[in-house]
């Protein structure tokens, strides 16, 4: 039995595919969106230096996160308002994410 291929993240500035299938680290996690400020649970993807996101596992991740421009990450539970939230920061903006619980938290700022 073949197993599904999740399609590669294009970005929409360079026109760049980044392949986002087997990531080193993945699952899902709640992030606040960049313009209505609601909560969207979204599957993660960490392949490398670059966080992707998508609705589910296998549709075309929608944004992506280059962690290697991330000036800090760390724990926004305080600023959130949410348990087991943290904040990963980029000279561009911040983004506010939780996790389900404190271990896979810890997990995701390991990563």
């Amino acid at each position: 039995m073949s197993r599904l291929m999740r399609p590669p993240y294009i970005d929409p500035t360079t026109g760049i595919a980044y392949d986002t299938d087997k990531g080193d680290y993945e699952g899902y996690l709640t992030k606040q969106s960049m313009w209505l400020r609601d909560w969207r649970r979204r599957f993660f993807i960490l392949k490398g230096s670059r966080l992707f996101f998508a609705k589910t596992p296998y549709e075309t991740p929608h944004g992506m996160i280059d962690l290697s421009r991330c000036t800090t990450v760390k724990s926004a539970d305080l600023k959130a308002h949410k348990k087991h939230s943290f904040e990963i920061s980029t000279p561009e903006t911040t983004y506010l994410l939780y996790a389900d619980d404190e271990k896979s938290k810890d997990d995701w700022i390991g990563s």
